[in-house]
């Protein structure tokens, strides 16, 4: 009996080893080759392959003929610079595609609408993000050091903008991501000149990073009386609530009403559990306003700083700036008293930063802004974007 149990286990362990054996063999060599390959080469490969083919497709088919002979430095002053008619004219058109991408991605959410013309919102979709992929390899291609735009604010915004599109080839679920494409509409600061908004923008972000600290802190409070009262809740809930069968649907019901949300889901049916529901809902609106007074705080003191910093440099540069402009006025006026001595009529000064026409000819500065007065008529982004 021992010597026939002794021979079948003999048999199987001949058995697992024929069938195993190729197994790991071929498992050995694969990975093996996998550990010999060069992953970085493979990437770089893979990289320059996409780019000779986005450029043969832009500098061969789509862009007319006139026009590819365009250099990268002018590539780049269109595309980075807002101050040019042509970089004005780039962006405003790249902002109505960006809308217009939104408006067919909101459209085929209604079921209506899917059903009726999904494949023609379907192929305008891609044909934006075929548009803003080949835009986003001429933002790469302009550059003399790509990595440094790929991975700033902007360059990982606009990754972002085109990846989901790809990536839903993959998972369809992720085609809604391209939404993600309205953060590219925060260049509307830089293309219109709105530095007021900028700067009140930047404000907002330091008051925001610099009170991060203070809001984590209170809100590991709210999380552990969320855990107390949840747990109290249920004590007094348990076996006469259904909806409170456990801890962590108590501490659930704490967190939706101490935010003051309020779902109505679950409710405590006990007169203690109402008692205390009643209690934290009070706790609830009387802390709501920490976190908003926090980064109130910081507001006041970032715009404090702010308007310290500044009178310092107006300080500073009235005591270097003041001797040589007073020099250049002096000069400027009596080079207008020659003038106006020989007989001849000087002409209009233009103020570049409110536009006031000046025609004093002894005027230096501008009456209303104090801004300094120039000969050259300034002009606004609208005439130059309307310019022909």
């Amino acid at each position: 009996m021992n010597k026939e149990k002794s021979f079948v286990v003999k048999l199987l362990m001949l058995l697992w080893y024929v069938l195993t054996h190729p197994l790991v063999w071929l498992w050995r060599k694969l990975s093996g080759f996998f550990m010999r390959l060069n992953y970085r080469k493979i990437g770089k490969n893979i990289v320059r392959t996409t780019g000779n083919f986005f450029h043969w497709l832009l500098f061969s088919v789509l862009i007319p003929k006139k026009y590819r002979n365009i250099t990268k430095k002018e590539i780049y002053r269109i595309i980075f610079k807002a101050d040019t008619p042509a970089g004005k004219r780039f962006d405003v058109w790249l902002l109505v595609l960006i809308g217009l991408n939104l408006l067919v991605i909101m459209l085929d959410s209604f079921e209506a609408v899917h059903s009726n013309i999904r494949w023609v919102l379907k192929a305008i979709e891609w044909l934006l993000t075929i548009i803003f992929t080949l835009e986003y390899y001429l933002r790469i291609y302009c550059l003399s050091k790509p990595w440094k735009y790929v991975f700033s604010f902007y360059g990982i915004i606009d990754f972002l903008s085109i990846m989901p599109a790809y990536l839903s080839l993959l998972i369809p679920a992720t085609q809604t991501l391209t939404v993600l494409r309205v953060l590219r509409t925060l260049r509307i600061f830089r293309i219109f000149n709105m530095q007021r908004f900028l700067q009140e923008s930047f404000h907002l972000l330091n008051a925001i990073r610099r009170s991060v600290t203070k809001i984590l802190i209170f809100m590991l409070f709210v999380f552990i009386a969320a855990i107390i009262l949840g747990s109290i809740i249920y004590m007094f809930e348990n076996g006469k609530n259904p909806a409170m069968s456990s801890i962590p649907k108590a501490i659930y019901w704490a967190v939706v009403t101490i935010t003051t949300v309020g779902y109505g889901d679950i409710t405590p049916v006990t007169p203690m559990g109402q008692f205390i529901s009643t209690l934290v809902m009070l706790l609830g609106y009387s802390i709501i306003a920490v976190p908003t007074g926090i980064v109130v705080g910081e507001t006041i003191q970032e715009h404090k700083a702010e308007s310290e910093k500044r009178k310092a440099e107006n300080e500073e540069t009235e005591m270097d700036v003041v001797p040589d402009e007073f020099n250049e006025y002096e000069e400027s006026r009596m080079a207008d008293t020659k003038t106006m001595d020989a007989g001849s009529e000087a002409g209009p000064r233009f103020c570049t930063h409110c536009g006031h026409t000046e025609n004093d000819p002894e005027a230096r500065y501008c009456r209303y802004c104090g801004t300094l007065l120039s000969k050259t008529q300034p002009s606004g982004w609208i005439n130059d974007f309307f310019k022909s």
